[in-house]
């Protein structure tokens, strides 16, 4: 396991990003709400719980400068159509499969935050000529905190270190959800065993975790980097769970690294 401590990047303001854009498919059954822009290697961020899409935009504004960036929102997140189910972790995966082959998609470059972390994990394992090198962002759910009250106190914890934006992004989006779903989803995230399939991901994997986050210990960090049999980790000091959002330019720049060894 390779460890490092990065310090957070200082933005270059001086190229202006490409405009992403709205895209409807149908796959599984399900209308997917997506927002992509840029050219170049194809890059598919996928979001956590509670949140859509709109999360990881700052993000993607800056990756569309060198890549063709793709945002779906997840079945009953954001825009998506709500699935006639609650899904488990398994039942997204199947989903973001499907749509990979509907829109043309062979083994894109994934970033995925918390729970997203647990979906693309699956499809890895699921579908491994589907997904290209993939980085996890604050991958979910850390055994030792899988009872659901210390995911609530976790959580507590976390939103005292991240910006009043993306508290307030957060609760707006928790709030236009159906509250069967959002259990569903609560219920998959408990119920995932992520830690049973680490070791069958061959794909190069960047491990990234945020010092303060209140939901992902450093030790379960370091765990999830261990089992996989090619994975790196980045320790980013002083911030919290949110670091997709906080500081998109630090992620940005650890996908441009796997692209660049993809490349080689």
């Amino acid at each position: 396991m390779t460890e490092i401590c990065v310090p957070v990047p200082v933005p270059d303001s001086s190229v202006a990003p490409p405009v992403l854009r709205s895209r409807w498919d149908e796959a599984a059954g399900i209308r997917l709400h997506t927002q992509c822009g840029g050219y170049g290697p194809p890059v598919v961020l996928v979001h956590g719980y509670g949140v859509s899409g709109r999360y990881l935009l700052p993000l993607a504004s800056i990756l569309a400068v060198e890549s063709r960036v793709y945002v779906p929102d997840l079945p009953g997140h954001g825009r998506s159509e709500r699935p006639s189910e609650v899904l488990g972790i398994g039942g997204f995966a199947e989903v973001l499969s499907a749509w990979l082959e509907v829109i043309g998609l062979e083994r894109p470059l994934f970033v995925a935050s918390s729970m997203g972390c647990q979906i693309v994990t699956e499809l890895a394992v699921q579908r491994p000529d589907r997904a290209g090198s993939i980085v996890l962002i604050g991958p979910t759910v850390d055994p030792s905190k899988r009872a659901a009250r210390r995911q609530i106190a976790g959580a507590l914890r976390d939103s005292a270190h991240e910006p009043v934006q993306l508290v307030a992004l957060a609760a707006g989006e928790t709030a236009r959800r159906n509250v069967r779903q959002l259990l569903g989803a609560a219920r998959a995230v408990l119920a995932d065993r992520i830690e049973e399939r680490l070791p069958a991901i061959d794909q190069p994997t960047v491990v990234v975790h945020a010092e303060r986050d209140g939901l992902v210990s450093r030790e379960w960090a370091e765990t999830v980097t261990s089992l996989l049999p090619h994975g790196r980790l980045v320790v980013v000091p002083g911030e919290a769970h949110a670091i997709p959002f906080t500081h998109p330019h630090l992620v940005a720049e650890i996908v441009r690294e796997l692209i660049a060894q993809e490349c080689e």
